[in-house]
């Protein structure tokens, strides 16, 4: 009986290696994707890629609609190029990059909020929720809908944030 568990054991550990190496290389792939369809745009995007429900998504992040406009010939290329590289996972259900890569910028009516430091800035809009209207910051505990814990202060660099 030991030995069927550290059998299974052993089995369940080189899975996760394997998995695990699996998309490390899935993402080194993606970002060389990213580096050679932008490496002519100025000003680039900002590019993140993570992962819904075991499929990736990636999100690309324009300064303005004018400079993702631009990049047109760019964007066709990254969605041809994460197309053919995410195509083949061993999924039941076929991989659409069109459905995965999300192209975003600021509106026109919406302003460019200046946070306290890089780390606030990337983890706007996942771990900490900002409202323009009020200024107001928070810690989001869920997705479900459950409210957020307001905050005064950064938990990355410790600065005070704005009275809402």
């Amino acid at each position: 009986m030991t030995l069927l568990f550290t059998c299974l054991l052993l089995a369940v550990v080189a899975w996760i290696v394997f998995d695990r190496r699996r998309h490390a290389r899935l993402k080194t792939a993606c970002v060389a994707a990213f580096e050679h369809a932008y490496s002519l745009v100025s000003p680039r995007p900002g590019f993140e890629m993570g992962y819904s429900y075991g499929e990736p998504v990636f999100q690309l992040q324009f300064a303005s609609r004018a400079d993702m406009q631009a990049a047109a010939d760019a964007n066709a290329a990254f969605l041809a190029a994460i197309d053919a590289l995410c195509r083949d996972r061993g999924r039941k259900r076929q991989f659409k990059a069109q459905r995965a890569v999300f192209f975003q910028h600021p509106g026109e009516d919406e302003p460019v909020a200046a946070h306290c430091c890089d780390a606030m800035r990337a983890q706007i809009g996942k771990a900490v929720a900002y409202e323009t209207a009020r200024r107001a910051y928070g810690l989001r505990t869920s997705i479900i809908g459950t409210p957020v814990l307001p905050i005064s202060h950064c938990p990355w660099c410790g600065s005070s944030l704005p009275p809402a």
